[in-house]
């Protein structure tokens, strides 16, 4: 059985459905070819909340999953210290760690 990874995704007002649904597709691809079941994407819509966030640190930790798929680290906020801060708290209570499809300046 493969491990389950989970994802997340800001989806912002001026976002296309296409455009989301590609991200969404590329999280799939990437789980795909790298052996990853995609349990679920969860999705935050409004700006500058993370209710999707706790939601889905819930469901890593329920699932003892151990990696969590965003498409770029803005996805988790816009400061690199916000971005660390929210990988610092998946990782503590959950155990799992932030893949990004890009990669990190």
């Amino acid at each position: 059985m493969k491990p389950l990874i989970f994802g997340y995704m800001r989806v912002p007002d001026d976002m296309s459905d296409e455009d989301a649904k590609k991200k969404q597709d590329d999280m799939a691809t990437y789980a795909e070819v790298e052996g990853f079941t995609l349990a679920t994407v969860f999705h935050e819509f409004m700006d500058g909340q993370i209710n999707a966030f706790e939601e889905m640190v819930g469901a890593v930790r329920r699932a003892e999953a151990r990696h969590v798929l965003v498409p770029t680290y803005r996805d988790l906020a816009l400061t690199r210290p916000l971005q660390d801060a929210m990988a610092l708290h998946l990782e503590q209570k959950a155990g799992a760690r932030i893949v990004s499809l890009d990669e990190r300046a």
